[in-house]
């Protein structure tokens, strides 16, 4: 398409330079190109199918196209039947004019896509660069209008007008960034609207055109630039289907500028060259014009900037005391709060760290913190870093324990988040808050509830527990499992005879000698009463009868309780088998440890039986 409007410019062109006349030639190329257009204007509407306002213009278009062609037609019969004929008919400038505004009407009602001052401001740019071009036109539609013809001079100023109209609607959407159409198919259009409306403001002044082959070929660039315009469009729109995707308007424009400044110089000139005639007084005007406009712009400008102004200041009050709010609030939480860039260093840390911790500001880097930390959690403190810094989360806890500037260890509930893509924190946050009481009564709670409160050694509960450790977790190769149990012999009589404070001191002493004689892994507990279990793991049966042995030693030797001397034997039971009989041991070792009691007491038995009894000589 595009060559072929390329190949009707080239055939006008050739047949007016190389001295063909006429009229019919022209407007045969300008019917030509009309038809063109309403096709192209078709399939530019068919492709904005998805945008209801880019067909509805692109429908318009078509519709002023076919007033174009409508018109061309009627002036093609008028300009065959009669050769000689050298003016525009009636009726085809009736119908090109009702197209133009129909053209003005469909560029005027688009939607800007902007309200308020952003529109105002968009129409005072757009009429005060219109307002300098009318002032250009009308310099020129003077200087042409000396002894012209009455009626081509209204028709002149009459097409000018509305082209101008044509043209302001262009500009208008070009400057609101919502434009149905692309820029360069803009630029096209925009070049063929000025190029008419000087043709046309010109016309009374120029020579008669079928007798002038430059000017003929000047006239037909419009008419081929008017079909180009929307084949443009449509090949950018194939090529991006974001071609039409709202643009974002530029804070300001310099056109507006460039306008005033253009139309002072033409004043300037018309008057140091031109005298003081009508032309002059035009450009006076239309520059009491444009500057009217643009005063108005500024003063709108003035209005919305003091506007933004106040709204800054209320804006800037208001950040200001949610700041203070917020650093109130931090200076007197109780909570820590740190941030920390991707390689440690700390830009923020609130001041419940010193109050927390004892650590004097300023905190320079959280590896100053992390070397307090307790060395058992430090894993988990790494395994913490290592999923944050992995990317953004909803956030990781842990609690560990931090040495205190005064050598004590704090414990804390530490949540941490990754802001790092946050451009307004850019770090990762640190919230810490100091659970050590509530650690340390848990902690209290839990070994009240695993521990006998007389002796302190391990309960019932924990000594099972301790078994069925035992019996999942594997073990060291040929190592085996021994549970002894050890009841006191005659311990009634004590604690009847003087009482159950000395019984009570009696039991703790035995806890104590019990505890003295195993490892720190073997587990020594009070089953209840005067009785007592010992689990040993990962031992051989050797070990198990010599602490066996150095245990009724132990309990043989007289305990000192409140000013008694008392002595106490004991008889135990012990049993050893593989980690998988530790549930069956302490039956096994509390049957041994009857089975010593009633063969005599002070002594201790092994299970299986009969492999061995012996009795523990008394001191």
């Amino acid at each position: 398409m595009l060559r072929g409007l390329a190949g009707l410019a080239v055939f006008g062109g050739c047949w007016y330079l190389l001295g063909g006349r006429g009229s019919v030639p022209y407007w045969l190329v300008s019917l030509t190109a009309d038809v063109l257009f309403i096709l192209l204007c078709r399939r530019v509407s068919r492709l904005g199918a998805g945008a209801p306002l880019v067909r509805r213009f692109w429908r318009a278009m078509t519709v002023a196209g076919t007033m174009f062609t409508v018109g061309d037609l009627v002036q093609v019969r008028l300009v065959i039947s009669d050769p000689g004929a050298g003016t525009v008919g009636t009726a085809q400038s009736a119908l090109v004019a009702g197209g133009v505004v129909c053209m003005v009407v469909a560029m005027l009602t688009h939607p800007l896509g902007s309200t308020g001052s952003e529109r105002k401001r968009l129409w005072l740019d757009a009429a005060t660069v219109m307002t300098s071009v009318a002032v250009f036109a009308w310099y020129f539609l003077v200087s042409g209008s000396v002894g012209a013809d009455p009626a081509a001079l209204v028709t002149s100023t009459v097409g000018s007008a509305l082209m101008l109209m044509a043209a302001f609607g262009l500009l208008k959407l070009i400057l609101s960034g919502t434009a149905p159409f692309t820029l360069a198919a803009a630029v096209v259009g925009g070049t063929c609207a000025v190029v008419i409306g000087l043709l046309t403001a010109l016309n009374p002044v120029l020579p008669h055109a079928t007798d002038h082959g430059p000017l003929m070929v000047v006239r037909l660039l419009p008419g081929i630039l008017f079909a180009v315009t929307p084949r443009v469009q449509e090949l950018q729109m194939r090529a991006r289907p974001d071609a039409l995707a709202p643009r974002p308007r530029r804070a300001y424009s310099r056109l507006p500028y460039l306008a005033v400044a253009a139309t002072q110089l033409l004043l300037v000139s018309d008057l140091l060259w031109g005298g003081s005639g009508l032309r002059a007084w035009g450009a006076t005007a239309g520059a009491m014009t444009i500057t009217g406009l643009v005063l108005t712009r500024q003063m709108l400008a003035f209005h919305d900037n003091a506007r933004l102004v106040t709204n800054l200041d209320e804006s800037l009050l208001r950040l200001r005391r949610q700041e203070e709010r917020f650093r109130s609030l931090l200076q007197h939480a109780s909570d820590i709060t740190m941030v920390a860039t991707r390689d440690g260093h700390v830009g923020y840390a609130s001041p419940a760290l010193e109050r927390v911790l004892g650590f004097p500001p300023p905190y320079r880097s959280l590896q100053g913190i992390v070397n307090q930390m307790h060395a058992d959690d430090l894993p988990g403190w790494h395994r913490m870093n290592t999923r944050l810094l992995a990317g953004p989360d909803d956030g990781n806890a842990l609690q560990l324990r931090v040495r205190h500037a005064d050598g004590s260890w704090r414990w804390l509930d530490v949540i941490a988040v990754n802001l790092l893509d946050n451009p307004s924190v850019g770090g990762i946050v640190y919230n810490a808050r100091d659970v050590t009481e509530a650690r340390e009564l848990q902690d209290r709670l839990r070994h009240e509830a695993t521990h006998d409160a007389l002796t302190d050694l391990a309960n019932r509960a924990l000594f099972d527990e301790r078994v069925r450790l035992v019996h999942d977790a594997p073990g060291p190769d040929g190592s085996d499992v021994t549970i002894l149990v050890i009841d006191l012999d005659d311990f009634k009589k004590i604690n009847d005879s003087y009482g159950h404070a000395v019984g009570d001191g009696l039991l703790v002493a035995v806890a104590r000698r019990l505890r003295e004689c195993v490892r720190p892994s073997d587990t020594v507990a009070r089953l209840g009463g005067d009785e007592f279990a010992v689990l040993l793991a990962d031992t051989s049966p050797e070990h198990a009868r010599t602490l066996a042995e150095r245990m009724g030693l132990a309990l043989a030797v007289p305990v000192d309780v409140e000013g008694h001397l008392l002595s106490v034997g004991a008889s135990i039971g012990m049993a050893t088998g593989d980690r998988e009989d530790a549930d069956r041991l302490l039956r096994d070792a509390d049957a041994a440890m009857y089975a010593a009691k009633h063969s005599g007491k002070g002594g201790y038995s092994v299970t299986p039986r009969p492999m061995w009894e012996q009795r523990v000589p008394p001191h």
